[in-house]
């Protein structure tokens, strides 16, 4: 196939993965992390609780376009677009024709693992990504010896770092890895190390701010491992990888076995090396399964060529795509919204009693439910808001004037801030997360509405008065989102707000 041919074949499967988020992006509303992200756009700075501050600037953005569901989700699917042309023009790049891009493209196409991370906005997508390009603008330093690859990495490696830390694990997988190999010749010259200055160049405000606040990345690592982390195990940590790209796996292990024994792939052995240190390193750390999809990508190139070599007949290289994607095909509304929500339940149901699959329906908690996570994590958002609207503005004015709202998590506080102005509420307040960044002191108040997830005691420390006066009641909805008004305080409530907001930011220096 020409060149010209084989360019239109990766660019048809980029555009094929930009028309599958379009037609289904909009389907459900936003995630409860988007309302988060999206709203620290509103907040930018050098840094945030929980990630570095890369994303909040593309919130800024999307704040621009109107920060509706499809501007937002916009951004992952182009990501996930450009992620699939780069897998091309390695084939290309290293000899590959058209059965190598339509294994490699195709297989990143479909892939259950890649079409769900680039459903949403969050730092995932994004951050495999960087990975990927890192794993090839080195692959291209090694192939082509030239040094404006290394700054290029350097470069890659910095922004990756701005947009989730755990870049930092992967490279420190594939620096071992070099040292395991021939490669290693290059650890004497001076590129890795302009490479890697040029990353903390890049890095350098956002350390600076994690040094000035007391390393709030330790802090909340510190709380992910107590809270969800601590139901990690070997055994399911293995299984998930082997479950990311579902059929498609074929593609990725062939890859990953080129690179450790075909001579022909002998100078870039370090990425499979590499590929198997991140998951030894993320799983040792009791990491989240997802945390090394990253790796995985650069392994498909390499797959979809060895395939190729591999298999001589047209014939049956097309029935091995065709059996991989019908096999994965009902695996894909797991992770990809093609399904109103209550048929996706009926589905999820049927899946779970007459095929025994119900790892998408198992949650971080480790208790399986009626439907994946993250599609829970979608509805109850904008109900929730309406209901507090509605109890806020039947309070008489005098009372509406001096009554503070308070989300008791992230999800709370983000989408009562998102849809505050088309219900009129007021800025709403919160500790979770990087909301304790920009949570005022001095509020002047005398009754609070109080959001939580969980039931509250009748009594408060604060008000002689607390009542539940609403709940989210969408059955689909993760968070019951119990709404509590408190009013006639037992103390003066507006010093000890201060005194609370000054305790919570005291740790970090906020």
């Amino acid at each position: 196939m020409k060149n010209k041919q084989l360019h239109r074949l990766i660019y048809f499967f980029g555009l094929s993965k930009l028309l599958i988020h379009f037609f289904t992006n909009t389907n459900y509303s936003f995630h409860r992390d988007e309302y988060l992200y999206l709203d620290q756009g509103n907040h930018l700075g050098l840094g945030f609780m929980e990630i570095p501050p890369l994303l909040p600037v593309i919130s800024k953005i999307i704040g621009w376009l109107g920060s509706s569901v499809f501007a937002t989700r916009l951004f992952p699917a182009l990501i996930g677009m450009a992620t699939i042309i780069l897998a091309g023009m390695i084939v290309k790049n290293l000899g590959g024709k058209k059965w190598a891009v339509i294994f490699a493209c195709g297989g990143l196409l479909l892939s259950p693992a890649m079409l769900g991370s680039n459903t949403l906005f969050q730092p995932v997508s994004f951050n495999q990504f960087f990975w990927f390009l890192s794993a090839y603008l080195l692959l291209q330093a090694i192939k082509t010896e030239q040094s404006r690859f290394w700054y290029l990495l350097g470069v890659s490696i910095g922004f990756g770092f701005l947009m989730k830390y755990s870049i930092v694990f992967y490279g420190l997988s594939i620096v071992i890895a070099l040292l395991f190999t021939p490669q290693r010749k290059w650890l004497a010259t001076k590129y890795p190390y302009f490479t890697l200055l040029i990353a903390m160049v890049i890095a350098s405000p956002n350390l600076f701010w994690q040094y000035e606040h007391n390393w709030p990345v330790i802090h909340h690592m510190h709380e992910l491992a107590e809270s969800q982390l601590v139901h990690m195990n070997w055994g399911g940590f293995l299984l998930e990888q082997l479950q990311f790209h579902f059929a498609f796996s074929i593609i990725w292990m062939a890859g990953l076995v080129g690179l450790l024994s075909w001579e022909r792939f002998k100078p870039y052995r370090f990425l499979g090396i590499g590929f198997l240190l991140t998951i030894l390193l993320i799983g040792s750390l009791s990491g989240k399964a997802y945390y090394t999809i990253g790796a995985f990508t650069i392994l498909f190139p390499i797959g979809g060529i060895v395939l190729e070599k591999l298999i001589s007949k047209n014939t049956v290289r097309a029935s091995l795509f065709l059996g991989m994607t019908i096999l994965t095909i009902p695996i894909l509304p797991y992770v990809l919204p093609v399904f109103k929500i209550d048929k996706m339940k009926s589905y999820c149901k049927f899946m779970d009693e007459k095929v025994g699959l119900e790892g998408p329906l198992i949650w971080e908690n480790n208790q399986k439910y009626e439907l994946p996570q993250d599609y829970a994590d979608m509805f109850g958002w904008e109900e929730l808001c309406e209901r507090v609207a509605k109890f806020y503005h039947d309070l008489p004015k005098e009372k509406k004037e001096k009554c503070m709202i308070y989300g008791g998590n992230y999800g709370h506080a983000g989408a009562m801030n998102y849809y505050g102005k088309k219900y009129d509420l007021p800025e709403i307040y919160s500790f979770a997360s990087s909301y304790v960044m920009w949570t005022k002191e001095d509020v002047d108040f005398d009754s609070q509405i109080m959001v939580e997830d969980s039931r509250q005691a009748a009594t408060s420390s604060f008000f002689e008065k607390r009542i539940l006066v609403d709940s989210i009641q969408n059955p689909f909805a993760r968070e019951a989102g119990y709404i509590y008004f408190q009013e006639i305080p037992k103390v003066d409530v507006k010093e000890a707000w201060k005194n609370i907001v000054k305790e919570e930011k005291k740790e970090f220096n906020f």
